[in-house]
């Protein structure tokens, strides 16, 4: 019996095809192959769609039908993965094709190494692939199956670790929880004379000491207390910084592809309804994501995008996103504000600067980056020049908040997603389920707000015993 087990074992290997495996099922996911000693997400479901591709066109004889069959998996891998890397859906991925020229890739060694990988690889499948030979037999095509089925048991084995920090969706069923419903964040309950939202880009919550000392040195209480009661905590998060939008101004899990703006009233909205004028800003520009044409929907009045910006004197920042200088917007925020003559505002800022990856670039300042201790600085490159640009971004917040002629006003700091780190090991420095959140209310409102609660309680009830009673 053991015998013929092992007999029969052989003659499946017999028919193993080696050129298959390596050609239509191992290159074309070369990309998530080799993250997987560094990190990553899961690409099985990708793998999976990728093998029966491979399984359909190596059997035509067509060598140009083999080539579009190869292109396509190529394709298909890498969409699928930077959706997961990023919490993109595919429509997302897709719509945001057409700024690959305003991208500037160059400006990151690993996105240029992923780069010249992914082209060798595709340069070296479109000469070899169709001269595989087609899969004729039963047996042939069952060996295929299981070379794919083995490559995705691997590829979960390799990303078990980092698995439960990819969130795209929340599952049915999940409460929605914010920043702005913590707070209770509403017309009515905004005692400062204005409202802003800041929308930081991959602020995540640092789950270690260390970094959480370089976290409280950007964006501690101390910063703030002399002028605004401060209170800090954490909200959920799932997807990326569009779905980190409608989580905090519209209190649901969705995004603005598959969400009916005409049936909520998002926070905006309310804001307009109570007198408020409403301001959009975002360094890059508002085609991106379509902003352009969902922020109206959203209720604000004013959008500031890129050129905008730029034209109003906000300086221009480089990196992977080339867009207006996250440094410069405070002091433009309270330049429109102490124009508002008398008119009550509710400002939201999506950040940009802070977006992964961040190189050493002169215009961010991010070269050498010497924040902590030099075997901190050398082991984390990146994430130093991460807590770099969150510092640079608390400070110029510090220096206008802070001024004694800003126009009084509540503000809340919050989170979109952690950092989409590929390595596991930074990914592991973060909170993978919450994003921090940084309340500012400003004294003078709520000292102003305590002192007249009497005048109107008593004004309440003299105004109901003024009234006739009736019998």
């Amino acid at each position: 019996m053991l015998l013929g087990q092992r007999a029969l074992q052989f003659h499946m290997f017999r028919h193993f095809s080696p050129s298959f495996a390596f050609w239509w099922v191992i290159l074309p996911n070369i990309g998530a192959i080799a993250m997987w000693p560094i990190g990553g997400p899961s690409a099985a479901f990708s793998m999976a769609v990728c093998g029966i591709l491979a399984l359909l066109f190596c059997q035509f004889k067509s060598a140009a039908i083999r080539q579009i069959g190869i292109v396509a998996c190529f394709a298909l891998s890498i969409m699928m993965y930077v959706t997961a890397t990023f919490n993109l859906t595919p429509f997302k991925a897709v719509s945001s094709m057409k700024f690959l020229a305003e991208v500037d890739l160059a400006s990151s060694p690993e996105y240029v190494l992923a780069f010249i990988v992914i082209v060798v690889a595709l340069l070296l499948a479109l000469r070899f692939a169709p001269r595989t030979p087609r899969l004729l037999s039963k047996e042939e095509r069952v060996m295929a199956i299981l070379a794919v089925a083995l490559l995705i048991n691997m590829d979960s084995i390799a990303t078990a670790g980092t698995r439960g920090s990819y969130k795209m969706h929340a599952p049915e069923g999940t409460p929605i929880d914010s920043a702005v419903l913590q707070n209770r964040i509403e017309p009515q309950s905004v005692h400062a004379r204005n409202m802003i939202v800041i929308l930081v880009e991959s602020l995540g919550a640092p789950n270690n000491a260390h970094d959480r000392a370089l976290f409280e040195r950007a964006w501690g209480r101390e910063r703030w207390s002399a002028k605004y009661q401060v209170s800090q905590g954490k909200t959920a998060y799932y997807g990326s910084t569009t779905n980190g939008a409608l989580r905090e101004l519209c209190a649901v899990w969705s995004d603005y592809d598959r969400f009916d703006f005409d049936k909520t009233a998002c926070l905006p909205k309310k804001f307009v309804k109570a007198g408020f004028h409403t301001t959009a800003i975002h360094a890059f520009y508002g085609e991106f994501f379509e902003r352009d044409a969902w922020y109206p929907k959203l209720g604000f009045e004013d959008r500031l995008f890129r050129s905008d910006l730029l034209a109003r004197n906000v300086g221009a920042c480089g990196g992977v996103f080339e867009g207006a200088c996250d440094s410069d917007i405070p002091a433009l925020i309270g330049d429109r504000l102490r124009k508002a003559r008398g008119k009550r505002n509710f400002v939201y800022w999506v950040t940009l600067n802070t977006h992964l990856p961040i190189a050493e670039d002169p215009s961010l300042h991010t070269e050498n980056c010497s924040l902590s201790d030099p075997a901190w600085n050398t082991s984390f490159p990146m994430l130093c020049r991460e807590y770099l640009l969150q510092q640079r971004l608390a400070d110029a917040l510090v220096k206008e908040v802070m001024r004694p002629d800003f126009p009084e006003s509540d503000i809340l700091i919050v989170g979109d997603h952690m950092p989409p780190f590929f390595p596991r090991d930074m990914r592991d420095r973060y909170d993978t389920r919450h994003v921090p959140w940084i309340m500012l209310r400003n004294r003078a409102a709520l000292e102003r707000y305590r002192s007249e609660g009497p005048k109107r309680l008593s004004a309440a009830i003299a105004a109901s015993t003024s009234q006739p009673v009736s019998r």
